[in-house]
């Protein structure tokens, strides 16, 4: 009676795993997770009954030799389903395992694809500056997300070793697997490519205001010496026209290195 009592709380068991669930997201393959767990627990227990009923069976196979054929099919028929059970809750916790590591590398990746997206969208910006001082912050700006960028590599490694590890064991979502490194490979590169485009273009911006402001300092420049040049003062008397003539040749070493200056500029 014993032994078909156990057998029919084998047989509960045995149904209980006849599930093809194993989650949709992280959270509910922990669920299950925890869930198998205690399933685990409940088998201990069977575990120590189906050992303690073949000792009993032992036992009574030595005192009751005329039953021992039909003691021993039971016994065996127990042992079998017990085993058949273990192999099927180990399957299915080996299942569980691979399908948490593929709940996991799939928010991996949507966290980093995330990520992506944002960063993206912040140095692919069209805005240029309109003076020096606009450039240079630009460019500041865009270098904080560069570093950001850098920041950030240890953790796309880490999942490209995470995914490959997945690959090496033969994970059952291999081809998924396969498809996200891809899609994230190309999605970092295309990353670069706009922050590399973006540092160009805000380099040239840069340039450019440099050169206006040198324009204009250059004008201002040369407007102030006009006014030098449209003076009708001549001199009245020796000391004055010196002093004038020394002026004039302050003024054409003035114009020398102004013109060396321009010429850098150009």
């Amino acid at each position: 009676r014993d032994a078909d009592e156990t057998k029919e709380w084998i047989e509960e068991k045995n149904q209980a795993l006849n599930t093809d669930n194993y989650g949709h997201d992280l959270a509910s393959v922990q669920a299950l997770q925890r869930k198998h767990e205690g399933f685990e627990r409940d088998l201990a227990a069977l575990g120590d009954k189906v050992n303690s009923l073949g000792e009993t069976a032992q036992r009574l196979i030595q005192s009751h030799p005329e039953s021992a054929e039909d003691l021993q099919e039971k016994c065996t028929e127990l042992n079998q389903a017990w085993n058949s059970l273990g192999k099927r809750a180990d399957q299915r916790k080996e299942k569980l395992g691979d399908s948490h590591d593929l709940q996991r590398f799939l928010s991996d990746f949507r966290d980093l694809m995330s990520w992506i997206n944002g960063i993206r969208g912040l140095v692919s910006s069209d805005e240029l500056a309109k003076d020096v001082t606009g450039a240079e912050a630009l460019l500041e700006r865009h270098q904080e997300h560069r570093t950001e960028i850098d920041a950030r590599a240890g953790t796309f490694q880490a999942f490209e070793q995470f995914g490959q590890q997945l690959l090496a064991h033969g994970h059952y979502a291999s081809p998924e697997i396969k498809e996200k490194l891809g899609i994230l490979d190309q999605e970092r590169a295309d990353l670069e490519k706009a922050w590399a485009q973006r540092r160009m273009m805000l380099d040239q911006c840069l340039e450019l205001q440099l050169f206006h402001r040198d324009c204009e300092q250059a004008e201002n420049w040369m407007a102030a010496r006009e006014a030098f040049l449209n003076t009708e003062d001549k001199g009245d008397s020796l000391d004055s026209v010196e002093a004038l003539i020394k002026k004039h040749e302050d003024f054409d070493k003035a114009i020398n290195v102004q013109v060396r200056m321009e010429a850098k500029i150009w």
